[in-house]
């Protein structure tokens, strides 16, 4: 079965090159690409074409009707990321993670390789050079871990490779500011979805604050693991934290999820700033960094000491 479903993964991207000349190179990552997908995996995939605009037209199948039968399809821009991204599902169950890379602005990266080959690197405006340099990191986060190239009319295996030795000799740093930008954010809300949580506001909790907090506690994880080793894989967004942080601290996160009753959901608050506490504090002394202590004591002591006991005040008198 598995064996079958590659083999209409490879030729329905060989049907999509066939049929679209102006897709000058094509490449996956992630599992499909290294071999160990499993029956529920997605198939990652860029295509660097000339003509990014054809892609990106909801209106328009024809192009990715090579892959099979689609039921749905998503069409849009990831603002974080700053990439055009398609998302289709096929009636097969297969999942295509498709993000369309516009030629003429990967060729800026190319150009800035050739600059920095012939040490003339300094003639590009300081603000180009961060962002192309940044653009760059951002493309070796995705292969790092392997890919496979479909199609290659640009000589992109060079760039690709150029793209991660630069990647390598970049040092990750953190400065005070970015940390402490992300810690106050943490704390001040976690002490804002308590007060939500006392004025039984839990779905905007969750839908908001409790996004913010999972997502700073994950970061937090990976500065610690980052700071121990350069070189750890960390995946983005807390993606198989099992593998680079380990079993104790998976099971942890169980205890931040958020419950199904209000109290219950602010001991998961509680379990959250604990942990947080526990890996900014590892953070802040490795780096020598200054913590609001007065501050963490207060909002852990007002979400057991007030927010807790005025949800139980709260529960006796509609019980009364």
């Amino acid at each position: 079965m598995l064996t079958e479903r590659i083999e209409q993964i490879n030729q329905g991207i060989e049907k999509v090159l066939n049929h679209n000349q102006d897709i000058k190179a094509l490449i996956s990552v992630g599992s499909f690409s290294q071999g160990h997908m499993d029956q529920f995996s997605d198939i990652d995939m860029y295509v660097f074409t000339t003509i990014p605009k054809k892609y990106m037209n909801h209106m328009n199948d024809s192009w990715i009707s090579h892959l099979g039968n689609i039921i749905s399809r998503r069409v849009f821009r990831d603002f974080g990321e700053g990439i055009d991204k398609n998302k289709i599902i096929l009636d097969n169950g297969l999942m295509y993670d498709i993000t369309i890379v516009d030629l003429s602005r990967f060729n800026m990266i190319k150009y800035y390789f050739m600059l920095k080959k012939y040490k003339l690197i300094r003639i590009l405006p300081r603000f180009l050079r961060r962002f192309l340099e940044g653009n760059i990191i951002k493309f070796y986060s995705t292969i790092q871990r392997g890919y496979k190239v479909h199609r290659d009319k640009i000589n992109l295996e060079k760039i690709l490779i150029d793209a991660i030795n630069f990647s390598k000799t970049k040092a990750v740093t953190l400065t005070e500011r970015q940390f402490l930008n992300g810690y106050n954010f943490f704390w001040q809300s976690c002490y804002t979805a308590s007060v939500k949580l006392i004025r039984e506001e839990f779905y905007y909790t969750l839908l908001v604050y409790d996004y913010y907090l999972k997502k700073e506690l994950i970061w937090m994880i990976e500065q610690k693991c980052l700071f121990e080793d350069k070189e750890k894989d960390v995946y983005y967004n807390g993606q198989k934290i099992r593998q680079w942080e380990g079993i104790d601290v998976y099971r942890k996160l169980y205890d931040t999820l958020l419950k199904e009753d209000i109290i219950s959901m602010q001991n998961a608050l509680i379990q959250t700033a604990e942990l947080y506490q526990e890996y900014a504090g590892i953070v802040a002394a490795k780096n020598g960094f200054k913590l609001n202590v007065e501050f963490e004591k207060f909002v852990l002591n007002f979400i057991k000491n007030v927010a807790i006991p005025e949800r139980e005040r709260q529960q006796e008198f509609y019980r009364n």
